[in-house]
């Protein structure tokens, strides 16, 4: 991430409600150390193999107990209207001093060939996730510059950075590349598509106005090459944003998400929000006890995460002081702040 530098700080973009939002989905030292939890179908389908199964009540008392079991290795989580806001809230499950990111969209990992347009939650909007006292909005963005899709997916992130703007709410974007009909997703120049497409999105989002990127990791570990390949991939995502990016984890296994996110933040990257890397097992495992084990399994996972963002990362910690300070912020700032 290109370092926040006086003047940028001190610009048109200044706003207090943002920076103590994003503050508060950040650990102390700057990184962001989220778990995704805000995930749907795909949730209920490890609870069991036929969601239809799983009803409200197990689906919200199966997201507390992970909720409960991770929430002192992460600096914030991101939960879902339908199953995880409300009742992480009231129940306590999640603790006044951590963060807490929302989604915006109702999607699953199911999806029809050809290009992809992004789905709201009905009756859910950026003013909601204000009024709950969520911290950051996210939204799942389905992106490719090449799709008869691209401009309207483009107004749609337009739209949601005026809004957010209005609330003082920041918004974080993850855009997703996906195949469009009849191409081969197992050929290496798809591939090779692919990593210039997740770089390309992000900065297109960042020019786009969004407060933060999460995105998918741009290539492979699997080999040294590979790695290599990736870490190039990520300096470039890096070079062309002003804003913290942090690393997905796309279900990927633990092991190889562990790698990148060492390359990611190596490469400017702010840290993680990583879901069913870590916590698959804790929620499909069905065994109390062993069930209990692999909790514990994916608390140490984000702990051994954190240690890698924090040895290797970038921290987001944009700061003005003194004469700055006093520069960007006169006496009577709140005057015309949002008036």
């Amino acid at each position: 991430m290109t370092t926040l530098t006086t003047q940028a700080a001190a610009g048109p973009a200044l706003d207090p409600g943002k920076a103590r939002s994003l503050q508060r989905v950040t650990s102390p030292d700057g990184f962001f150390l989220i778990c995704a939890l805000d995930h749907l179908s795909d949730f209920q389908q490890l609870l069991a193999p036929d969601p239809g199964t799983v009803d409200y009540a197990r689906t919200v008392e199966a997201k507390l107990e992970l909720i409960r079991a991770l929430v002192p290795e992460v600096s914030a989580f991101l939960l879902d209207a339908r199953f995880g806001l409300a009742p992480a809230i009231f129940s306590r499950a999640l603790p006044g001093n951590v963060g807490l990111m929302a989604s915006i969209e109702d999607e699953d990992y199911q999806h029809r060939p050809g290009a992809r347009k992004t789905r709201f939650r009905e009756h859910w909007g950026t003013r909601q996730i204000k009024l709950i006292g969520a911290d950051v909005c996210k939204l799942l963005w389905f992106y490719r510059p090449d799709a008869p899709t691209a401009e309207h997916q483009r107004q749609v992130v337009a739209q949601l950075v005026a809004e957010c703007r209005e609330l003082s709410l920041p918004l974080v974007v993850e855009p997703i590349w996906y195949p469009l009909g009849g191409e081969d997703t197992t050929s290496s120049a798809w591939r090779r598509r692919r990593v210039d497409g997740i770089i390309e999105s992000a900065h297109t989002a960042a020019e786009l106005g969004v407060d933060m990127l999460k995105v998918e990791f741009p290539g492979d570990v699997g080999s040294e090459e590979g790695r290599s390949a990736a870490a190039e991939a990520c300096g470039r995502l890096d070079a062309g944003v002003e804003v913290p990016w942090v690393i997905l984890s796309a279900g990927v296994g633990y092991d190889d998400f562990k790698r990148q996110v060492e390359i990611a933040s190596a490469a400017g990257g702010s840290g993680f929000l990583a879901g069913r890397s870590i916590w698959r097992d804790a929620v499909s495992i069905h065994e109390p006890e062993r069930r209990h084990l692999a909790a514990r399994q994916a608390a140490g996972r984000l702990a051994e995460l954190a240690a890698i963002t924090r040895a290797v990362g970038c921290p987001f910690r944009p700061a003005l002081e003194g004469k700055d300070l006093v520069a960007a912020l006169a006496e009577d700032w709140y005057v015309d702040w949002h008036s």
